[in-house]
């Protein structure tokens, strides 16, 4: 809202037409025509409260939802006398755009404050339940569509479409999908990644339930809101170490290495391997490391535990290449 530049003055008979022509027409319901007789008053800043409220409304009606809120932002920026009016219609285009879970977040954040006016605490907190319950549904609705699409993908064999229906999944809570979803990690045919973002999902909302995980031949009970974050698992932090001489050593195999172990993990967790199998997974990613890189390795180990677990390692780094696309 910058003053106009020029030596033209604003007089304030013109003042006074412009701004009663432009109401006029807003309770005409000529929008447009009340944009154009407030626009010079803009420029010359001399709006009135009510030219300023006159234009959100006119912007408001003729749907320039986007305007409106970019005005709204820098009233309530500029204009602190009249914040919670501005507030009000800021919340008010929020809620006329369906954004629910946006002023949901915003008015949860202004609740925390003591000065709001108990008249505008009213109606922030009716607009603040139907929002809430508006958002509930939306989040239900786009979740039973993943969900739905997720299924799709599962008949399909698409495991790279499975995969992206997951990460949009993790942004909804899982306890209405739980069943359905508990159930997938107990069949065999779907992939072992899958149900690794599966376990994570119920993991990052503390599902806090024993279910039974088959990977790999394995069957196990886990609790996801008892399972620590991958990096904080012992035995990685173990093989971690054991690698650490490496760093200094080989820097390029050290990083290779670092992302071959984080990808196998990343395979079987939460199926992760006992601290009797670190010392044969440090030989088989060392083995692997020289290999790749076409380095003589020093010692001819010839164990058979360590070259199954180099198949593992080298078969888990496939399946997250394909299907992660990393």
């Amino acid at each position: 809202m910058d003053k106009k530049q020029g030596n033209v003055v604003m007089f304030p008979k013109w003042k006074q037409r412009l701004e009663d022509e432009g109401l006029q027409a807003i309770k005409e319901k000529k929008y447009e025509e009340a944009l154009q007789r407030f626009e010079p008053l803009f420029e010359h800043d001399v709006a009135s409260q009510d030219v300023i409220t006159g234009k959100l409304v006119s912007l408001m009606e003729l749907g320039r939802l986007e305007q409106a809120e970019d005005l709204c932002e820098y009233l309530m920026k500029h204009d602190t006398d009249n914040y919670y009016q501005y507030l009000h219609i800021y919340l008010t285009i929020l809620f006329q755009t369906s954004r629910y879970a946006e002023l949901v977040s915003l008015l949860e954040e202004i609740f925390e404050e003591e000065n709001i006016p108990q008249q505008m605490r009213t109606q922030f907190w009716q607009l603040y339940e139907v929002s809430r319950k508006l958002a509930e549904d939306q989040d239900e609705k786009t979740g039973n569509k993943l969900v739905e699409d997720f299924e799709v993908s599962l008949d399909r064999d698409d495991v790279q479409a499975q995969w992206r229906n997951i990460v949009k999944l993790r942004r909804q809570d899982p306890h209405p999908f739980l069943d359905q979803f508990v159930d997938r990690l107990k069949q065999p045919k779907v992939h072992p990644i899958i149900k690794t973002g599966i376990v994570q999902w119920f993991q990052e909302y503390q599902v806090d339930r024993n279910i039974l995980i088959h990977k790999f031949g394995v069957e196990e009970l886990i609790n996801p809101s008892k399972l620590k974050d991958l990096h904080s698992n012992y035995v990685m932090q173990q093989i971690e170490l054991r690698l650490g001489d490496l760093e200094q050593k080989n820097p390029t195999m050290y990083d290779m290495l670092q992302k071959l172990l984080y990808r196998y993990l990343f395979v079987r967790y939460p199926l992760l391997p006992n601290e009797e199998e670190v010392q044969k997974i440090v030989a088989a990613l060392k083995e692997l490391g020289h290999e790749y890189l076409q380095l003589p390795i020093s010692e001819d180990m010839n164990d058979e535990d360590v070259e199954r677990y180099k198949q593992e390692i080298q078969l888990c780094e496939q399946h997250y290449a394909l299907i992660l696309g990393e």
